[in-house]
């Protein structure tokens, strides 16, 4: 009776699991958008490379008091331009200054 019953429920574990398993019906509406074949659009994808600068800069990072005194720490970043000027990105280095001051 036991072996009878535990193959029972083997079974239905089986038949569940494939249940489960088995993909949905494909046929249903789609969040995403299909292109037809004549729909389709020819690209040229041209890779565009703007002529680019970098200088490190050391920026203040914080400004804390110790032991009634002033501690600034500055980092140094790597701040890459564009050949007009504008800054593209700050790359933060592993590299700082401190400079501490009397408290008055």
């Amino acid at each position: 009776m036991k072996t009878k019953l535990a193959m029972l429920g083997a079974l239905l574990v089986l038949g569940l699991t494939a249940l489960l398993d088995t993909p949905s019906d494909t046929n249903t509406a789609s969040m995403y958008y299909e292109l037809g074949k004549e729909e389709s659009v020819d690209a040229d994808a041209q890779y565009v490379q703007r002529a680019t600068t970098y200088s490190y800069e050391f920026l203040l990072d914080e400004m804390k008091e110790v032991n009634e005194n002033i501690v600034e720490t500055y980092r140094e970043y790597q701040i890459h331009k564009d050949d007009d000027g504008n800054i593209i990105s700050r790359i933060p280095t592993s590299n700082y200054q401190y400079l501490r001051y009397e408290k008055e």
